[in-house]
């Protein structure tokens, strides 16, 4: 059986074969032929078969049960590969608990905003941050956001976890990164097959926006990773000292920088003022000045 003729990324909008998978962010291509799917390693910049039961049995249905030892290691190998492009996908949501039962969404929003940009809603265009509530509508107190980018989770870990969401509050709350289950673990064969279908093009179009927005391309238009030129500094003020002499605010960020720079260019300083840890961000003009602040 020939392989499919699969379309490139920049036909993918106008394709009815391909459909994005919302939850994963990963595009899926359906093949007419026999419904066989595949699915895009961006990384890789090529497609690959997805592994389930259906294909299991395809594969016995033609080598018959008793598959010579070639067939067997072929599957296996298969196997293998997909589950280790399983484990490359980047999660980039946050689990927060702790919060106060009155928090809006806006709160959420500039509070979070402090470590990355927030993924928007394909559809509503909204940063993606969930409130959960419980039967009868009431928060919870817990909720998921969702970042652009994955070195955001981490940043967010270390800096919110363990903080006050707002100054009056007498707790902190909890920050971690989202764990999902495999739904497919858990529902029946209809549920299996069942995405939801978003407008490919729709899809497309608000990924644009977004990179314009966060200028996120270089000049050589690679992907600019800014988290690992990023340091951060902690227990460097307490909020009682900030309380006692708001002048600190000014110095500190002068201070930190003449201090950095005797290590490398720094592109810029930021304290955190709210935070009980006392966290500063360093940004350096390069990853080896970042390396070396650390060491």
């Amino acid at each position: 059986m020939s392989a499919p003729k699969f379309p490139k990324p920049s036909e993918f909008a106008a394709d009815t074969r391909v459909q994005l998978v919302e939850e994963t962010g990963h595009y899926i291509f359906t093949d007419p032929s026999d419904g066989g799917e595949y699915e895009y390693d961006e990384a890789k910049g090529a497609w690959f078969p997805m592994w389930n039961e259906s294909l299991v049995e395809q594969q016995q249905s033609i080598y018959g049960t008793e598959q010579d030892d070639d067939v067997v290691e072929e599957q296996e190998s298969t196997k293998r590969k997909n589950k280790g492009l399983a484990r490359k996908k980047e999660n980039t949501s946050v689990y927060v608990s702790g919060l106060p039962l009155d928090t809006t969404d806006e709160e959420m929003v500039a509070f979070f905003s402090q470590c990355g940009t927030i993924m928007p809603d394909i559809v509503t265009n909204k940063p993606r941050v969930k409130l959960y509530r419980d039967a009868s509508g009431e928060l919870k107190g817990d909720a998921l956001v969702t970042y652009y980018k994955a070195p955001s989770v981490q940043l967010a870990v270390d800096i919110l976890d363990d903080s006050r969401f707002r100054p009056t509050n007498s707790t902190n709350i909890q920050v971690q990164e989202a764990k999902f289950e495999n739904k497919a673990e858990h529902s029946g064969e209809a549920d299996k097959t069942k995405r939801l279908r978003v407008d490919s093009k729709l899809v497309q179009k608000r990924l644009n926006q977004l990179e314009r927005k966060l200028d996120w391309v270089d000049d050589a238009g690679e992907v600019a990773d800014r988290h690992k030129r990023t340091v951060i500094l902690k227990h460097m003020f307490t909020l009682k000292e900030l309380e006692e002499d708001i002048t600190m605010l000014l110095d500190l960020p002068e201070d930190v920088r003449a201090e950095c720079e005797k290590l490398g260019k720094v592109t810029s300083v930021k304290v955190y003022d709210l935070s009980e840890d006392g966290v500063i961000a360093v940004k350096f003009k390069d990853e080896l000045s970042a390396k070396a602040c650390v060491q």
